[in-house]
């Protein structure tokens, strides 16, 4: 039987519209497979979407890049030499791939430093941001922090004494001394450790929050880590705690000063060294690939009816950061 709806004009246009105007998404045959685990992947893709293997013959004017976490092991592309390249282009380049600040990379590029442009989750990345490097006439490195060991900190020296044609190296805890010759002593790297401690109590009641109390207290310290040409982890001299009687009649009362000198006197002892000392003029240039840790303690302070005091203190500190810049400089003898 016949119903009204079956005469309705209204109806009968919406029967007939079409559920979409034009095509989205790609055909079957624009897809290419990967030549890895053979999963379809979208014309406009550099690297295969479940696996990360570059595709061969494809680029890509913008990579998936996302910051990774301090734990999680990436992998760095390194700038070496910027050659004739034009920095402007290879800023604006890299800008427009990774999605970041171009003056962040004209920075970098500028310092004519070993410095790392982009930290990155996997190899594949890498390799594309390397391929497009090089056709800008860009010499870099891919690093992994797995190879920086960021988790293993140098053995602390408590003091060193010089021989004729060896350094004579005392570990902070107990330990049997270890021997290192002048002609092994390859990388001097100068740099400093910062930390910040902030304490606060805070008290909460109902929806409001009130500071009753803050305190700050900041620490920094110069460091000298060296290497032997075989050995990537290092030993670390610390200013404090470091006994600097091997300087003999040249001993200051100041550890700034010691340390000043004492790094004179390893330039002498070991000339074939290479000296690292631009950590300090580098450092906010590391921050987006390496940034400083940070970490927070809260705990409950008993208080009255529906009163909640809170003590907390934030720790944060570039020891990590300078772990992984002064290692960096030993893969790059």
């Amino acid at each position: 039987m016949a119903t009204s709806d079956d005469h309705d004009p209204d109806l009968e246009r919406l029967r007939n519209m079409p559920i979409r105007s034009e095509e989205i998404g790609f055909s079957r045959d624009e897809m290419t497979p990967c030549s890895k685990c053979g999963k379809p992947n979208a014309p406009n893709r550099a690297a295969c979407l479940y696996c990360g293997t570059t595709i061969a013959g494809r680029g890509s004017t913008k990579l998936n890049v996302r910051e990774l976490e301090n734990w999680e092991k990436g992998f760095n592309v390194v700038i070496r030499d910027v050659g004739d390249s034009d920095v402007e282009t290879v800023a604006a380049e890299l800008a427009s791939m990774l999605g970041r600040d171009v003056e962040l990379f004209r920075n970098i590029l500028r310092t004519g430093r070993s410095v790392p442009l982009v930290r990155l989750e996997s190899e594949s990345q890498a390799a594309i941001v390397m391929e497009r490097l090089g056709r800008l006439g860009v010499q870099a490195h891919v690093i992994a922090d797995q190879s920086l060991h960021p988790d293993s900190r140098p053995v602390r020296l408590r003091s060193i004494a010089f021989g004729d044609a060896e350094l004579r190296l005392r570990p902070f805890n107990p330990g049997a001394d270890e021997v290192l010759a002048r002609s092994d002593l390859a990388l001097i790297a100068v740099g400093a450790i910062f930390e910040e401690r902030i304490e606060s109590l805070e008290r909460r009641k109902r929806k409001e929050a009130k500071t009753l109390s803050e305190s700050q207290l900041s620490f920094d310290e110069a460091v000298v880590d060296i290497y032997s040409r075989h050995d990537p982890l290092g030993w670390r001299i610390p200013a404090s705690g470091f006994d600097f009687s091997c300087l003999g009649q040249d001993k200051a009362r100041l550890a700034a000063e010691n340390m000043s000198r004492l790094i004179t006197r390893l330039r002498e002892f070991s000339p074939a060294a290479r000296i690292v000392d631009d950590y300090a003029d580098l450092r906010s240039l590391l921050e987006h690939c390496w940034p400083g840790e940070s970490r927070k303690d809260a705990r409950r302070i008993p208080g009255g009816f529906g009163r909640k005091d809170v003590a907390s203190v934030v720790m944060t500190s570039n020891t990590g950061q300078w772990t992984k810049y002064s290692r960096l400089q030993w893969h790059l003898l």
